[in-house]
């Protein structure tokens, strides 16, 4: 069964005011994925979104990135070498980290060379190497991650969930 990673947002479940609940965007689509006999799994990272893998139908990946605001990514083995992407893919790539809160020095200090000299293995520690713990702010209404560094659950963990 195919495979795909993804960066995902975290959105507010209205269902559960007065409480605040947020949960990964993917889960919408949690039935369909089990449907097909698909897992997923998840690690939250920094920018208020998650690393998720999927294994479901090429149909159900295919909804899984049409979800609002989430990133297929190109490759979807750990060791594929992102040098199979093009120009424009890799741009986007370190565009993307860069909008989760990483900075472009943090980013090139991790990947000197042209992005495509490393694996996606690599380039998912990097994204996963912190977080921030969220918080709600009444005044705004808002859900913001200021709160204290932590670091999320490996890479390794969620690939081994959705074996």
């Amino acid at each position: 069964m195919p495979v795909g990673w993804f960066i995902a947002p975290y959105v507010r479940d209205p269902s559960t005011l007065p409480r605040i609940r947020r949960y990964v965007v993917v889960d919408e689509l949690t039935a369909t994925i089990r449907a097909d006999g698909g897992d997923w799994s998840e690690t939250e990272v920094l920018g208020q979104v998650a690393i998720v893998k999927v294994r479901a139908s090429a149909g159900t990946l295919s909804q899984v990135a049409a979800l609002p605001g989430v990133t297929r990514l190109p490759v979807h083995r750990l060791d594929d070498p992102l040098s199979t992407l093009t120009a424009e893919q890799k741009t986007a790539l370190r565009t993307r980290v860069q909008a989760l809160g990483y900075t472009l020095p943090e980013i090139a200090g991790r990947f000197p060379n042209d992005i495509g000299t490393y694996t996606l293995r690599q380039l998912l520690h990097f994204i996963a190497s912190r977080r921030r713990k969220v918080r709600y702010d009444q005044a705004t209404d808002a859900i913001i991650d200021d709160g204290a560094i932590f670091t999320p659950r490996a890479v390794a963990e969620v690939d081994a969930a959705v074996a």
